[in-house]
């Protein structure tokens, strides 16, 4: 019976708040539980097709792919490690948020069949998966059609393989291609060897890695023989020449890169350019020290190595007699050389590194600027319109170094363009304005362009370049 002063509808209305709260707190419950069990499942699986928008460029041409989320770089790691829990579950996984390059893992066993170019997985996948399947070309210049076009096209798949393990390795294998513009002693450190080296570095690899190379090319492997063995134990392969499978237990397809000779260390374990530096040295140098190539007598001059490009394609230098002669006149005993592709990478190494002083028009041969030993002086002849790549490229990386960087800045008259268009021309007058974003028109600059050197100015110059030379042979020797 109810008590005195409480109604009937007093009872209903306490039972209806009684319930709406506990379902209330229901609720909560299972939305809490929705938001962990979403938090785990892997943001990209095979199997899925969808693209979120970006505000940034869009996704590269340089891969064909279905069944991945792509994530701007906001919403990733800078640097997770591939082989994660959750990643474990996807066979096939890509670090694609770089402007310059994409990075590809297998993320389990895997089997090369190098008759189609193809890395299958052969381990366990998600059952409920479909097959999953992408075309990449291993080169870090993912904008670039250009180089993209010299370089084998691989295809990474969950699909079962055709055939079973010819030679099974227990090392996982890093992918590469020797191709695009691998032919340029630039781009041979900076998207082949350097890019190898912060691969490694980034990723702790140790040197238990088979390299696993494309667009084989034989100078190359022949050139740089002693160098790559300090990246790996193990024998290279060469995947354009095998006739049987290999069986990895794991794959990295494709290489890092950080820039123009750069190095980050909040990316490679704490690496530098400097430690790339000590890492040729160590390798070309005798005990780690360099190798004099002077006479050590009383009254030794320093010395300086013009690099001479002599290749008809631009930049030379026009009265390269009179320069020679300037560079002895101040004190310098002078070397001329002229890079070969072919040339022995521990020659070259030994005559720069044992020398004083660097002197080259800008192009590829400043990359020799790693050969040199910190302190060194390093000089670079800048022609028109080039100001921007020779500050990017070479000056930056020097500095870092430790180099004395000297730039010999040419004048109008002293460009061969002033002959043909003309010394109040657009193109000699304001560089910046005449090619104005469009970069085929910058081979004006370096296709067509020579350089005759003002040899009032040029000497100059040297005399800077010998007192700074002289004062790095008398400390170092």
């Amino acid at each position: 019976m109810l008590k005195k002063g409480i109604s009937k509808t007093t009872i209903v209305f306490l039972v209806l708040m009684v319930f709406f709260f506990t379902s209330q707190i229901n609720l909560s419950l299972l939305s809490r539980s929705n938001v962990s069990e979403a938090s785990s499942i892997p943001k990209s699986r095979p199997g899925l097709i969808e693209s979120e928008k970006r505000e940034e460029k869009p996704a590269s041409s340089s891969t064909q792919y279905s069944g991945i989320i792509n994530r701007t770089r906001e919403d990733r790691p800078a640097r997770s490690p591939p082989h994660s829990l959750s990643e474990v579950k996807r066979p096939i996984t890509c670090d694609c948020s770089h402007n310059d390059y994409d990075l590809w893992f297998i993320n389990g066993p895997t089997l090369l069949d190098p008759s189609t170019s193809t890395f299958f997985t052969t381990g366990p996948t998600i059952s409920t998966s479909p097959d999953f399947a992408v075309k990449f070309r291993p080169y870090p210049r993912k904008t670039d059609e250009r180089a993209k076009s010299k370089v084998n096209e691989l295809t990474l798949t969950s699909a079962p393989p055709r055939s079973s393990c010819g030679i099974t390795h227990s090392s996982p294998a890093i992918v590469f291609s020797t191709g695009g513009y691998t032919g340029n002693f630039y781009h041979q450190f900076n998207d082949g060897l350097l890019a190898l080296y912060i691969t490694i570095n980034s990723l702790s690899l140790n040197r238990d890695v088979i390299l696993t190379v494309t667009n084989w090319s034989d100078w190359w492997a022949q050139k740089y023989a002693h160098l790559l063995h300090r990246f790996t134990k193990h024998p290279i392969i060469n995947m354009d020449n095998q006739t049987r499978t290999h069986c990895f237990p794991s794959a990295i397809v494709g290489l890092m890169t950080h820039g123009p000779l750069a190095v980050d260390p909040t990316l490679t374990q704490h690496k530098t350019l400097l430690d790339f530096h000590a890492l040729l040295e160590s390798t070309y140098s005798p005990r780690g020290k360099y190798v004099s190539t002077l006479d050590k007598s009383k009254g030794a001059r320093p010395q300086l190595v013009l690099v001479n490009r002599k290749n008809g394609v631009g930049r030379e230098i026009l009265n390269l007699k009179e320069a020679l002669k300037a560079i002895e006149e101040v004190g310098f005993k002078a070397i001329v050389f002229e890079p070969k592709r072919n040339g022995a990478v521990g020659d070259t190494y030994r005559l720069l590194h044992g020398s004083h002083a660097m002197l080259a028009v800008h192009g590829a041969a400043m990359t020799h600027l790693l050969f040199l030993r910190v302190g060194m002086v390093l000089g670079e002849i800048v022609p028109i319109g080039t100001d921007w790549l020779a500050k990017t490229f070479y000056e930056k990386p020097a500095r870092v170094l430790g180099l004395e960087y000297m730039k010999y800045k040419i004048e109008v008259n002293e460009s061969s363009l002033a002959e043909k268009y003309g010394a109040n021309d657009l193109v000699l007058k304001n560089p910046p304005a005449f090619v104005n974003g469009d970069w085929p028109k910058a081979k004006v600059y370096m296709k067509t362009q020579n350089v005759k050197l003002d040899m009032v100015r040029f000497r100059k110059y040297l005399k800077e370049v010998f007192v700074k030379a002289k004062r790095f042979m008398d400390k170092e020797g």
